[in-house]
């Protein structure tokens, strides 16, 4: 990993506000770098979790292409993961206590088995009556979600397995939920297979949200979610995340579907993210996202009506000074500050669902851009 890589995550991590209000609008960019386990094969470095300490989990080779080691990447320095007699070790995810959780193979069977890993000693986790197990991922009070015969996802906790089978849509029956990831308030994330295609899920106690609605006919997954319920996945075009899915919640039948950000990865077309931690570090693949600046803007809602002057608020920080902020629409800038906030009533154009764009610019050159639609009487 690049050292300047180490450096941003360190500064950034200390700008990050607490927190954001329900009607914000966020969007980040991003640095990628590289992760590579030292001595293994090229491109054979995977990162599945990272913990709030950004401390990353995952997978190499080193020896032989049928041979898998678990890793943990710490404070610059990696460390193996074995689990003892295995020939196939993967790390799939580590909580803020430093438990780590994921599934392992003995060289004399194809099945696997979930692990936990305590205080440096292993326990085998196995769901009853399975062929193969594997963990996925683990919060700080040890609730643990996986899959059992590779499809079928659970949650454990206190000995306890506990199957979840998302409900159907649209009339089309969902034939297994797999789950990949969950945060500490215990808001868990998966995908559906449902018809056809598959669709992302998170579940919040009694309730399962989706990532799209059922007429949007494209494969899509959440794979990690943080403690701001950030959540990242995949669609059919490459990664995305999708800030505070939460925040816009409300009734059933009123409640919006989340703004999903690509995520383009410089260095790897239809690069797919696995997890997020609460300062928005990204992992996945053999690669490190680490944002190099936010921009939230909470005035006005995205799909509001307003009458003129509109009022306009948002805020961006980042790891270089902030040189703008600009309002568009339509295309057209009508609008700018030369600092990191701006708070100004402005006279937008009038129109029904325009184009409302609010975007930050960096000393680099570096933009955030937040794409809302709104209507101005």
């Amino acid at each position: 990993m690049k050292i300047r890589s180490l450096s941003i995550l360190v500064t950034f991590c200390g700008l990050l506000a607490a927190g954001v209000s329900a009607q914000t609008s966020t969007a980040v960019a991003y640095q990628y770098s590289a992760l590579h386990y030292p001595g293994s094969f090229e491109n054979t470095t995977y990162a599945y979790g990272i913990n709030n300490s950004n401390v990353i989990v995952g997978s190499y080779y080193t020896d032989t292409p049928s041979t898998t080691h678990g890793f943990k990447y710490s404070s610059g320095k990696y460390t193996t993961i074995d689990f003892p007699g295995a020939g196939i070790t993967v790390a799939t995810a580590i909580a803020d206590t430093g438990d780590v959780v994921g599934w392992y193979q003995v060289s004399s069977s194809s099945y696997s088995k979930g692990f936990l890993l305590h205080d440096g000693k292993f326990t085998t986790i196995d769901y009853p009556g399975a062929s193969s197990t594997m963990l996925a991922g683990i919060n700080t009070i040890g609730t643990i979600v996986g899959n059992h015969d590779s499809n079928y996802g659970f949650v454990y906790k206190n000995g306890t397995f506990t199957d979840y089978n998302a409900p159907s849509r649209a009339g089309l029956p969902t034939y297994f939920t797999s789950l990949n990831g969950i945060n500490n308030p215990g808001i868990f994330v998966g995908w559906a297979q449902s018809g056809d295609y598959g669709q992302g899920v998170w579940v919040n106690g009694n309730e399962t949200d989706f990532l799209e609605p059922p007429t949007y006919f494209s494969n899509n997954t959440a794979n990690g979610i943080n403690g701001r319920s950030d959540i990242v996945g995949c669609l059919n075009s490459g990664g995305f995340v999708a800030f505070a899915v939460e925040t816009a919640e409300s009734s059933e039948s009123t409640e919006s579907f989340p703004s999903l950000q690509p995520l383009t990865n410089p260095y790897m077309a239809g690069w797919c993210p696995s997890a997020i931690n609460y300062s928005r570090v990204i992992v996945g693949g053999a690669y490190l996202a680490v944002p190099v600046l936010t921009l939230n803007v909470t005035s006005p809602a995205n799909h509001s009506i307003h009458s003129n002057p509109v009022h306009v608020a948002g805020t961006a920080s980042g790891v270089n000074p902030i040189s703008q902020i600009q309002v568009w629409v339509n295309s057209k800038e009508v609008y700018h500050v030369n600092s990191g906030t701006l708070n100004a009533y402005i006279t937008l154009p009038v129109g029904n669902n325009e184009r409302f764009v609010v975007q930050a610019v960096d000393s680099k050159g570096t933009i955030a851009k937040v794409v809302d639609s709104i209507t101005v009487k």
